[in-house]
């Protein structure tokens, strides 16, 4: 077989597509097709046919690949060969080509053709954007991440070979600072012994770890609290090859323990009903720990809450004021049979460290209605309630407090208005309505008129009782 012939035989077998090609002078289409093996038809989805046809579509540089072609062919008309990864259109699909472009030159001439060899690179480069994902995702994550190769821990290792950036803040040092080091030598000597024999032990027979121990930080001394989770990977014929660990600062977590104990101690101890309810997430709560004079009832006034959809919107519009670190009162009616009668049901974050609501404490505070001689028990309740109403701080506290005392006691509503008139409270029995002035700063930072009307009989008693609420926050120094 002749040596040509030879050739091109060769050519045709090759696994990446060959092309000569030669220039056109069109910006659009710069070049022609001139010779394609048979590789080329499988990377671009064309026949030779249609290949060799200058409308084709492959031939086409695309915007984006413009100003890289432009440049490399200055490269090949200089008689220089370049080399080059890009993305190129075929017929079904996109395809990245490593290229190598080598210029042919007849003679003295100037260049007119090149040879272009293609190879297939999409799944190395699919490869490489998923690891830069990966690498992404390791470095933004709160917890951290560690590689490390299976030197046992008698000669120093398992050595680091990559560690995420929350690891490297974690033990004090810079990231490149932490490659190359044994992972035991980051252990705090405060730790048991027992303990860090175990996890020791654990690394030379390659077995899984899970443990809660003390890391000493590079930079200042002082340990930190971890979680450690550590597997063996294995490579041919079962031999360990590497450990893969991860794990999370848990320290404010063992540092609250402590406080943990003492909280439910003084709970148990406080007269006063009080629930711990966790928290699933925004908006929903569940039961953790109830005291033992919660456990008195049959359902705490917050499980109401809870319980009534109704009552979403104010869990809700709460919950903001939660999240920043702020307790929360309601004034809550219990049911006419219910020794409690009215409640301000107080609600506080328990605060972690970790930036996140966890857990909150629902506190019910039973108004006392200690009456002075002579008073009625409406009277007393009265006073009770507006004297509540104004140990609220938060003035839309208040105003809720204000209105469920209305609708409750009295089985009244009211309404709001900015007002420039001198406090006086005003009946009008036979209407059943009435009005009532508030300075600012009672109900609202201006002065306000509060306009009430009550359905059903109030019995002159009630109202008296009403007329004295209204008048005690009316004139609240």
């Amino acid at each position: 077989m002749p040596l040509v012939d030879l050739l091109e035989f060769a050519i045709e077998q090759a696994n990446d597509g060959i092309a000569i090609m030669r220039f056109t002078g069109d910006v659009n289409v710069p070049i022609r097709i001139v010779y394609a093996n048979e590789a080329i038809e499988r990377l671009s989805g064309y026949s030779r046919e249609e290949l060799l046809d200058p409308s084709n579509p492959f031939l086409q540089v695309q915007p984006q690949n413009r100003a890289v072609y432009e440049a490399h062919f200055v490269e090949i008309r200089a008689g220089r060969p370049v080399r080059f990864e890009v993305e190129l259109g075929g017929k079904d699909r996109s395809t990245w080509m490593d290229i190598r472009w080598s210029p042919l030159r007849y003679g003295a001439g100037e260049v007119t053709q090149y040879v272009a060899v293609l190879r297939d690179i999409t799944e190395r480069r699919r490869n490489e954007a998923q690891l830069t994902l990966l690498q992404s995702i390791l470095s933004e994550t709160s917890d951290f991440i560690v590689i490390a190769d299976a030197t046992g821990p008698v000669e120093g290792g398992p050595k680091v070979t990559y560690a995420n950036p929350a690891f490297a803040g974690l033990v004090g040092l810079r990231p490149d600072r932490v490659v190359g080091r044994g992972l035991t030598g980051f252990f705090s000597p405060r730790n048991d012994e027992k303990l860090v024999a175990g996890v020791i032990s654990r690394f030379e027979r390659h077995q899984s770890i899970a443990n809660e121990l003390l890391l000493r930080r590079v930079d200042d001394g002082n340990d930190v609290w971890i979680e450690l989770i550590g597997h063996h990977v294995r490579g041919e014929g079962g031999r360990p090859v590497s450990w893969f660990l991860i794990g999370k600062d848990i320290s404010v977590r063992k540092q609250s323990y402590a406080q943990t104990v003492q909280l439910m101690t003084a709970l148990d101890l406080a007269e006063e009903p009080i629930a711990i309810y966790g928290v699933i997430k925004p908006h929903e709560l569940e039961m953790q720990h109830m005291n033992e004079r919660a456990t008195a009832f049959d359902r705490l006034l917050f499980e109401n809450v809870l319980l009534d959809p109704s009552q979403r919107d104010w869990i809700e519009s709460i919950w903001p004021a939660l999240e920043s670190g702020r307790s929360v009162s309601r004034l809550v009616r219990a049911a006419e049979n219910d020794s409690r009668r009215w409640v301000t049901l107080e609600i506080r974050p328990l605060g972690t460290g970790t930036g996140s609501l966890t857990s909150i404490i629902a506190i019910e505070h039973g108004l006392r209605f200690a009456m002075a001689d002579g008073q009625n028990d409406d009277v007393g309740t009265a006073l009770a309630l507006s004297r509540e109403i104004l140990r609220y701080a938060d003035l839309a506290a208040r105003r809720d407090a204000f209105l469920e005392v209305l609708r409750e006691e009295w089985f009244a509503t009211g309404s709001f208005r900015f007002t420039e008139h001198l406090a006086d409270v005003a009946f009008r029995v036979k209407e059943r309505n009435g009005v009532a002035v508030m300075p600012g700063g009672v109900l609202f930072e201006r002065p306000t008129a509060v306009d009430f009307s009550w359905s059903g009989d109030n019995p002159p008693r009630r109202l008296i009782a009403l007329r004295l609420f209204l008048e005690t926050l009316a004139n609240a120094d």
